[in-house]
């Protein structure tokens, strides 16, 4: 297919997952980025498209990629949930979502989708229902990944109020096949050789692939102006740690952890460590944050895989995953 197509962050999990999806609808003229060196792609996908360095808030190399593009995805952000890390998290995730939108706006990009974050989501109350509506709050449940996220995706609109054709896309937590010592498959790694504490709260999770194929259909279809929250399933972390634990046969017992047992071992661990994460997070995981993607079922065509599935092949990835990097099949 004639599309050129340019995905930033193709290093990280759904921006390969990005790739892999459009390379099997047969587009050829893709261009995708990485931050520091080519050794974070996925080797598979090292020689099959166009790679290109871009450390946002790299304006000149923003303005760069951009340029001859018709369709961009702009995957790429920092996640970090560290106190002192919030000024380069703003850096990269406003100012440089800032750049790429300038860059699509003076370069006649056709339709520009915005990867965002359920964590631009405004939290009242430790029990709520959050929908596409639900606006921002700065309070004990938010930090400032969350805060950088919303404040790109405003850079968004207001490109939308410029004349850009824009999409949001805001997806809960991602799982995957890919680094595990990374991005939200972390949660996967950790399962395995921790204590079997998990916290009370509960959280949504969506399948890498079918946000992949979502945005695959928002840019197919033309489907502009809209704000999306992808969420295959809303489950407690207690029903999580079961389900991985019984795929990955542990032995081992999984108890709830008081909320005042985690935060003694947060403060230890930011002892150690140097951290300082703060107790934002802990608010967040013992939560109870359900949220509504009704309307992303709205799109013709789409549906969300059943959640057991995806743990499944998740939980049989990493099993295998200590010599080739095993990839979900669409």
């Amino acid at each position: 297919m004639s599309k050129k197509i340019l995905i930033t962050g193709g290093s990280g999990l759904l921006g390969s997952y990005l790739i892999r999806w459009f390379l099997q609808q047969g587009y050829t003229q893709i261009t995708s980025t990485y931050t520091t060196t080519l050794d974070a792609v996925a080797p598979d996908l090292r020689d099959v498209v166009e790679w290109k360095q871009l450390a946002l808030p790299d304006k000149m190399a923003a303005f760069d990629i951009v340029q001859g593009h018709e369709w961009v995805i702009h995957a790429a952000a920092k996640v970090s949930y560290l106190a002192g890390d919030k000024y380069r998290l703003l850096e990269i995730n406003k100012t440089g979502t800032e750049h790429i939108v300038n860059a699509c706006l003076a370069l006649g990009v056709s339709h520009l989708v915005y990867v965002g974050s359920i964590g631009a989501l405004g939290r009242e109350t430790d029990h709520v229902t959050l929908n596409e509506s639900t606006p921002w709050l700065d309070n004990e449940f938010s930090n400032g990944y969350g805060l950088s996220k919303y404040l790109g995706e405003l850079e968004v609109w207001r490109g939308a109020g410029e004349g850009l054709n824009v999409s949001v896309v805001l997806p809960s937590v991602i799982l995957g096949s890919g680094d595990w010592q990374s991005s939200s498959l972390q949660i996967v790694d950790r399962i395995v050789p921790k204590s079997g504490w998990y916290p009370t709260g509960q959280t949504g999770f969506v399948d890498v692939r079918d946000i992949s194929i979502f945005i695959g259909a928002l840019l197919e279809k033309s489907n502009t102006g809209g704000r999306w929250i992808l969420n295959g399933a809303n489950i407690t972390y207690g029903d999580l740690y079961q389900k991985f634990g019984a795929q990955l046969r542990l032995d081992k017992k999984f108890s709830p952890a008081p909320k005042w047992l985690a935060k003694t071992i947060l403060f230890g661990s930011n002892l150690l460590k140097g951290g300082s994460l703060g107790t934002e997070m802990l608010n967040q995981a013992y939560g109870t944050f359900t949220y509504d993607a009704s309307k992303s079922l709205t799109v013709e065509g789409f549906n969300y895989r059943p959640m057991d599935e995806t743990i499944r092949e998740v939980a049989q990835a990493y099993k295998s995953d200590h010599h080739p990097e095993i990839i979900l099949p669409f």
